[in-house]
This record gives C-alpha cells, structure tokens and sequence, in this order.
C-alpha cells in the first residue's frame, strides 16, 4: 500500500511540474517585439518594470535620432502582468507620437516615426491605469529616407 501511495505521490508531483506556469522573461518579450518589428533592423531594446501607483510611475529614456530615418518604436507586455504599456515619444515638452489613443481606446503594437531634426529625444514608458507591469521597447530602422 505504501509503495502505491508512493507512486501516486510521483505521478501527481510530475504532472503538477510539468503543468506549472512558465513566467515570460525579459528575453523572450525582446525576441517578441523584435517579431512584431519585421523587418525593421534592430537597434536597441528598452526593459520596464514598473510597480503600480496613483498617479502611475513613468520611467523616462533619452534617445539621439537622426534626420531622414524611419524608426520603428516597438512594445510588448509580459502576459505575467494586469499592466498594459504605453509608450510616448517626446521632443521637448511635446508628444509628437504614442502607442495608446486615448479618444479612441486604442493600443497600437508599434509605431514609424520620420524624424524630421537631428537631436535628442525621449521615450516615456508607463502603464495605463497605473497599474504594474513588465514590457520590452524596441528602436528598430526601417529605411532611410
């Protein structure tokens, strides 16, 4: 009897492990993005965390983009977080562009952006309704112009 309990006991650890949800790693929403960019090539990724909170944390990134490019601002969530990110691209105190449209409740997987000046500008990275969450940013190239 004991030796039956035993392999029942083995049998039921074995399926709960294998079952167990697999967290999404940073890489893997790297290797996401970088699919959802297509054929964009690839110039640098951008890692958030961010913990909930009123009014809802931003973290802030400086980038130098080029006249005459096409640059391509990727984003993906980690399905491990209720927090849907939204990313906003600044020049200045002025948005010139966002992944997230407020009037209409739309979210937009990736952005193109022409740069127009030669200079340095900033992404804003938070989640909507402050709440946590894990996403990656990608800065990919589409063409030159």
């Amino acid at each position: 009897m004991k030796r039956i309990l035993f392999a029942f006991a083995i049998i039921l650890l074995g399926v709960g492990l294998s079952n167990s949800a697999k967290a999404q790693s940073e890489e893997e929403l790297v290797q996401i993005c970088g699919m959802i960019a297509k054929d964009a090539t690839f110039l640098k990724d951008f890692r958030i965390k961010l913990d909930a909170g009123d009014p809802p944390p931003v973290q802030r990134i400086p980038v130098i983009l080029k006249k005459d490019v096409k640059d391509r601002f990727t984003v993906c969530n980690s399905k491990d977080f209720e927090g849907k990110v939204v990313l906003q691209l600044f020049d200045n105190n002025r948005m010139l562009a966002t992944t997230y449209v407020i009037a209409s409740g739309k979210d937009y997987p990736y952005i193109d952006w022409v740069c127009t000046k030669t200079g340095a500008y900033h992404l804003f990275f938070s989640f909507r309704d402050g709440k946590s969450g894990l996403a990656v940013g990608l800065l990919s190239m589409v063409e030159m112009m």
